[in-house]
Formats: C-alpha cells, sequence, structure tokens
C-alpha cells in the first residue's frame, strides 16, 4: 500500500512537470508574457523572514509546492524531485523560481521553512506567515488544504 501511494505521487508529480514544460513550450512559441502569476496578490514571510509578494512570481518562471514541514512523506520526496528538476533544467540556477508554501503555518515559522528547505535545496525558497494570509493565497491557488 505504501508503495503504491509513492507510486501514485511520483506519476502526479511527474504529470504536473509534464504538463508545466509543456506550458511553457506553447507560451514560448507564441511569445506571450502572462499579465501576473495564477492566484491572488499576497503579502508573506519568506524563511530568511523577509516580506515575501507576489511580485516574485513575476520575474520569471515559478513552482511553487504546497505543503508542511511535518509531512512524512509526500513532501520530501517531491521537494527531493524538484530539486533534481530544476538543476537538470536550470542548471545555473537563474532561469526558474522554486518555492514551498507551508499550509501550516502555526508550526512551520520562516525560520523552521528555512531550516527544512535547506536540508533539501539550495534553489526552492520556503514561503510562511500568518495562518489568514497563508489561507487567502492558499484559496487563490485553488490549492485544497486541511488539517486532519
Amino acid at each position: 500500500m505504501k508503495t503504491f501511494r509513492i507510486v501514485l505521487w511520483l506519476a502526479v508529480v511527474i504529470l504536473a512537470g509534464v504538463l508545466a514544460w509543456l506550458t511553457l513550450e506553447v507560451t514560448r512559441s507564441k511569445q506571450q508574457v502572462a499579465e501576473g502569476p495564477f492566484g491572488v496578490p499576497f503579502e508573506l514571510v519568506a524563511q530568511d523572514g523577509s516580506p515575501i509578494t507576489e511580485a516574485a512570481f513575476r520575474d520569471k518562471p515559478t513552482a511553487v509546492f504546497f505543503g508542511f514541514t511535518h509531512c512524512p512523506e509526500v513532501c520530501p520526496t517531491t521537494l527531493f524531485e524538484l530539486n533534481t528538476w530544476l538543476h537538470q533544467v536550470d542548471p545555473d540556477g537563474t532561469k526558474l523560481n522554486a518555492y514551498f508554501v507551508s499550509v501550516d503555518p502555526e508550526r512551520d515559522t520562516p525560520e523552521l521553512m528555512g531550516q527544512y528547505v535547506s536540508n533539501v535545496s539550495d534553489r526552492i525558497r520556503g514561503i510562511s506567515g500568518p495562518p489568514a494570509k497563508v489561507m487567502e493565497m492558499v484559496k487563490g491557488f485553488r490549492v485544497l488544504a486541511r488539517k486532519v
């Protein structure tokens, strides 16, 4: 059962990656630039304590992963895979951004996000903030997150 769940999540992540790549290829071939990022305006806190807004998502293609630091399987696995893809697609780290947004901001402080993400990648930045503001962003990106 555990192996099946891992394989299923890997398939979902790979499919998401393929769709993201196809989207990049289509938009690049048409030379179109989006007006703004998917989602809603937000003001949260990056892992280094600095404020971060939706403007950070505008300068280059950006991968956004929602999860939490106490996630036992899917989050660390996905972050390791995302890190691998970032290094394959953008070896010098100048063309893509990647962010890990906490859906458990009560426990995931910016400092904890920094420690957690730095164990996985030097290219992915952690984002947290006040619970109400984080949940506004989560809903704006049409992500379903529930405490169980």
